[in-house]
């Protein structure tokens, strides 16, 4: 896999574009704004609609043209093991929310059965009453507070 960091963002024209390719695919995300596009998101391109089917109204109401890519970008969402990172909100008032995961109480878990699975529960669940709020420009520092960035100070 390769990794570079020194793309500039169409967002802020900033050095803050983290590029990878893996497996012919090049992925961008945007690590001020939490924007990402990849090489299938192209103009046209049958893959917009198969994602645009099964992603969330305002993810696809923020959708970016980059003219110059020739490509789509959409905020982001990040699921890792401790919690997930999403965008919510209204067109102009959206923001980026952190929400943990947590384990669930054997008595908690009688409120979560797993569909088809008779007496079997979810032992977590995302926390999104627990949620912390970001701003929609403000997406390194919820990266940071998760673990999944770090400062970087300049040379």
């Amino acid at each position: 896999m390769k990794i570079d960091t020194t793309e500039i963002s169409p967002f802020t024209d900033e050095k803050s574009v983290v590029v990878e390719e893996h497996d012919g695919i090049e992925t961008r995300i945007c690590m001020d704004t939490g924007f990402t596009t990849n090489s299938l998101y192209k103009v046209g391109s049958d893959k917009i609609e198969e994602f645009e089917a099964t992603t969330a109204e305002l993810i696809k109401n923020l959708r970016y043209t980059d003219e110059e890519l020739g490509q789509y970008w959409y905020p982001t969402t990040v699921m890792f093991t401790h919690g997930m990172i999403y965008p919510e909100g209204g067109l102009t008032d959206w923001e980026w929310v952190f929400a943990p995961i947590v384990k669930l109480t054997e008595e908690e878990k009688k409120k979560y059965p797993i569909p088809g699975k008779k007496g079997e529960y979810y032992e977590t669940r995302i926390a999104t009453d627990m949620a912390e709020r970001y701003g929609y420009r403000d997406f390194r520092a919820v990266c940071k507070r998760v673990g999944l960035a770090k400062e970087v100070v300049s040379e």
